[in-house]
């Protein structure tokens, strides 16, 4: 009877461990992902249907592991802002007001890449994908109230149609663009995007030329953006789904990996190319643009490149107004998940690309900071370590998926708020005057990555 109880609690003990040796290598190993790749083919290249359905996903790259730990280092866990007890300026603030200072009393107007801005945070420029173009006119006419600058990204023209739709619940170009330029007042800007396949159509020629947007170019409210790059697909090209009537129609323009035509499938894969440049296409192109172009802007942005600092250096000697760099964590509406877990460095080291770009005395050149950033702190810390301002997508996208135009006018007063709290709380009046003095690192590698304060040591 012993031997036979024996043998059953051997024999449990034998299962249970096969089934948590079974559950461990599950969660341990890349199970699923292989699983869904033997089910889905190339469509397991991308994260729908793990997710989310195409269309309605806000994608980025994780910044946390299965478990719940960093994976990357962040604005958030490795840097803080440190405010003195002596506060001088505040003493100059208060001699100019003849009162106490508060934090609504701290300015954030300033220039940003050749404009104008109420703050130092712009629009990132965002496509044309479902989720994009539904909420644009929201976003378009709460930036331009508030003063911020906005981005329109590529292939907005070309899919959705220059002035007028392509497509049934999806503004045209033309329509998000004066949605913006006829709301703007003292401050403000829009930068338009054109890639390759936008460039066969010549949108900025007829951005340029077109008598309703003439105006607003005169009042140097327009510029147009280079785009070598993205944080979430650093080399790679843009790529949405589309219905198979449209893939059909921009065949000849786009790349499909089957013939449109050929395919019973609803909804197809569409892809741009990323573009090619040398150090040699990317001077002829801005002067080329500084002739063709005169009173646009110039902006480039770029993905998290190894060789960001020549291009920050070009842009400098050609007298483009502004450089984006966006982290690896930058978001987007579709992307490859190896492309957002393994291209590219994360955003924090994107600001180190910034920081040492002015130790060398890169000063008039716009430099902003891209890549999973949305609040005030956020702005704080960029400027404090040398960027111009932030460049963020999804919050002003999340904001209007929540509540429209009053949801995105909402978050900004929120952001505004924060900044003016943080920067007053440093015992300064304007942004545009934090620095590295205003920082520390809870971080050792961090704290000499930049050269500030390492707080845990013992010489802080």
């Amino acid at each position: 009877m012993i031997t036979d109880l024996a043998k059953i609690i051997v024999r449990f003990r034998a299962y249970w461990a096969l089934i948590r040796g079974l559950r461990d290598f599950i969660e341990d190993y890349p199970f699923d992902e292989i699983a869904i790749k033997a089910i889905k083919g190339r469509n397991a290249v991308y994260p729908f249907g793990e997710v989310a359905t195409y269309g309605s996903a806000i994608l980025g790259s994780g910044v946390y592991d299965r478990r719940g730990f960093p994976r990357v280092k962040t604005l958030d866990n490795s840097i803080i802002l440190l405010p003195p007890a002596f506060t001088p300026r505040r003493l100059d603030k208060m001699a100019e007001l003849l009162r106490e200072p508060t934090f609504m009393d701290v300015n954030l107007e300033g220039s940003l890449g050749g404009f104008k801005a109420s703050m130092p945070m712009v629009v990132g420029s965002m496509g044309s994908t479902a989720i994009a173009s539904s909420f644009s006119l929201d976003i378009a006419r709460a930036t331009a109230k508030a003063g911020i600058i906005m981005g329109i990204g590529e292939n907005v023209a070309t899919v959705r149609g220059y002035s007028r739709r392509y497509t049934r619940g999806h503004p045209s170009f033309k329509e998000r663009l004066m949605a913006y330029l006829t709301n703007v007042d003292k401050y403000g800007g829009v930068i338009i995007q054109q890639n390759v396949e936008d460039a066969y159509d010549e949108l900025w020629n007829k951005v340029y030329s077109d008598k309703d947007v003439e105006p607003y170019i005169e009042e140097g409210l327009v510029g147009f953006e280079i785009k070598m790059g993205q944080g979430a697909k650093p080399g790679l090209g843009g790529v949405i789904k589309i219905p198979k009537e449209e893939a059909i129609r921009l065949k000849a323009k786009y790349h499909f990996e089957i013939d449109p035509e050929k395919v019973k499938d609803k909804f197809i894969t569409r892809y741009s190319v990323p573009g090619t440049y040398t150090e040699d296409i990317l001077r002829g192109m801005i002067r080329f643009m500084k002739t063709a172009y005169p009173r646009a802007r110039i902006w480039i942005k770029l993905g998290p490149y190894r060789d960001v600092d020549r291009v920050i250096s070009i842009a400098y000697e050609e007298g483009a107004h502004a450089v984006v760099i966006d982290g690896k964590e930058g978001g987007t509406g579709m992307a490859p998940s190896v492309a957002m877990k393994d291209l590219g460095y994360p955003t924090i080291a994107a600001l180190k690309k910034i920081h040492d770009a002015r130790k060398l005395g890169i000063t008039d050149t716009s430099l902003l900071l891209a890549g999973r950033l949305y609040n005030g702190s956020h702005v704080v810390k960029a400027m404090a370590l040398g960027a111009s301002g932030t460049y963020m997508a999804r919050p002003f996208l999340i904001a209007a998926m929540v509540k429209g135009e009053r949801g995105v006018l909402n978050y900004i007063e929120a952001v505004k708020e924060e900044m003016q709290m943080l920067v007053s709380a440093l015992g300064k009046y304007d942004i545009k005057e934090v620095g590295t003095e205003d920082i520390a690192a809870i971080d050792k590698d961090i704290a000499e990555m930049f050269g500030v304060p390492y707080v845990y040591s013992s010489s802080f």
